[in-house]
């Protein structure tokens, strides 16, 4: 066995087709090994072990890499959400074109302006990272109404985040100014710090 095929071995859990053009290892290789059943393919250019599970918000993420997850989708990723979305939401620069996005099942933001503002790695369910905007620049950009997010997603993922004692105000303050909801935010806060006291 080469020095390569074995370096292919030792990657844990999963590799991509990137990995495998980086470290050089021929096709063949990975040929084989989709044959014999040592690796499965998980989606396009992602191949795991088949006792590993590779969540689809990694797989999207591979395919679409300028993807940032945001909205709802990175308030149940950052687990201030208990509803799974349907359509993941990810953000990307302007001048992205979205018409594979959509037909991959995403709902795509195009962003003129902050897209590189706030980007932070999670990991999924499935223990892979993925990349999301922050807490406190999703908790903010939910209440734009240009994206008409549910209050019923909006309102607990508020509490939940107060919940865990770590509230940023100079943060969430920065990311209001930002999107223009410093009333909302403020409004939002006010509630949380009145029940907080009541509780």
């Amino acid at each position: 066995m080469s020095k390569k095929e074995n370096s292919l071995d030792i990657n844990q859990d999963f590799i991509t087709f990137s990995q495998v053009k980086e470290e050089g290892v021929p096709y063949s290789v990975i040929r084989k090994k989709l044959d014999s059943g040592e690796l499965e393919k998980a989606g396009r250019g992602i191949y795991r072990k088949p006792d590993v599970y590779v969540d689809e918000s990694y797989t999207l993420q591979y395919r679409y890499p300028k993807g940032v997850y945001s909205l709802e989708t990175a308030l149940w990723l950052h687990g201030l959400s208990l509803t799974v979305p349907f359509e993941p939401t990810m953000s990307f620069p302007y001048g992205t074109n979205t018409k594979l996005i959509k037909e991959a099942g995403i709902k795509p933001i195009i962003l003129r302006s902050n897209y590189e503002e706030g980007i932070v790695e999670v990991r999924t369910p499935g223990g892979q990272i993925v990349r999301v905007y922050e807490i406190e620049r999703t908790l903010t950009e939910s209440l734009r109404g240009v994206y008409k997010m549910d209050v019923q997603i909006i309102a607990p993922a508020f509490k939940m985040y107060a919940s865990k004692g770590k509230i940023n105000f100079s943060k969430l303050l920065k990311y209001a100014k930002m999107f223009k909801v410093e009333k909302k935010v403020q409004s939002y806060l006010e509630v949380l710090l009145v029940e907080g006291l009541h509780m």
